[in-house]
């Protein structure tokens, strides 16, 4: 009964995006820009709603365009809307900021190391660690760069971002579809590599153990 149920809501669900296609653009949107306009990315980060999202992508539930379009324009304008907040408040000022977001003076240090290693290219590679994408517009714009150059890199790391993900969505899609019409072939390969962790977990760790006394 339980599974029946839900299988009726993830059907309910999909038939209600497919029906308002705007709807769900609209949530891409403000989730990706909510997630780094006020670094909410720190307590709500959005991987799961996007690798959600661009599951149903490569289902045809959800239009591509739609989807790069919406995260693109969310986490590029939440990026620029965050490079003003650090650019007023100051490198000080964001620390006690970050404090009570969990953050320590540690953890922004190493944000702030990042940025100074990395240069423009952060806006770029920063977008793929979790703690790292929020927090990042905010402390380069701290810095006091060029806007113009800020704003073409965050262009280019929006755009690669949203792609990533369609990337990775048609991946898992086809392995959900390979599980499904090939359920012997997946259960066994699933079977084994829970055989292999296990082994691992009983005789792996314990030789590291031994090695390690």
């Amino acid at each position: 009964m339980e599974l029946t149920a839900l299988y009726s809501f993830v059907e309910s669900s999909v038939h209600f995006i497919e029906e308002h296609p705007r709807f769900t653009c609209a949530v891409l949107f403000l989730w990706s820009f909510l997630e780094t306009a006020f670094m909410l990315g720190l307590i709500l980060p959005a991987e799961k709603v996007l690798i959600l999202s661009s599951v149903l992508v490569s289902k045809g539930v959800i239009s591509p365009f739609s989807f790069v379009f919406c995260v693109t324009t969310g986490t590029f304008l939440g990026y620029q809307l965050s490079y003003f907040m650090g650019y007023f408040l100051g490198e000080h000022y964001l620390e006690r900021i970050f404090s009570r977001f969990g953050l320590t003076d540690r953890d922004f240090k190493k944000v702030k190391r990042f940025v100074e290693e990395k240069g423009e290219l952060s806006l770029v590679i920063g977008r793929f660690f979790p703690v790292v994408r929020p927090a990042l517009p905010v402390v380069i714009g701290a810095f006091e760069p060029d806007y113009l150059k800020f704003t073409i890199y965050n262009f280019l790391g929006a755009l690669l971002w949203s792609f990533s993900y369609l990337f990775l969505g048609n991946l898992i899609g086809k392995l959900i579809s390979t599980i499904i019409s090939h359920k012997l072939i997946s259960i066994t390969v699933i079977l084994l590599v829970l055989l292999l962790y296990f082994l691992w977990r009983k005789y792996g760790k314990d030789r590291e153990n031994l090695s390690g006394a």
